[in-house]
């Protein structure tokens, strides 16, 4: 039960991460 959720968590959480840092590159190159 404990091992599904902190998997969930993990996913959730490294999707944020890898949408922040392509929105990121997008703001850069617009410079």
């Amino acid at each position: 039960m404990l091992t599904i959720f902190v998997q969930v968590l993990c996913s959730i959480v490294s999707g944020c991460i890898v949408a922040l840092f392509s929105h990121w590159l997008s703001l850069n190159k617009k410079k």
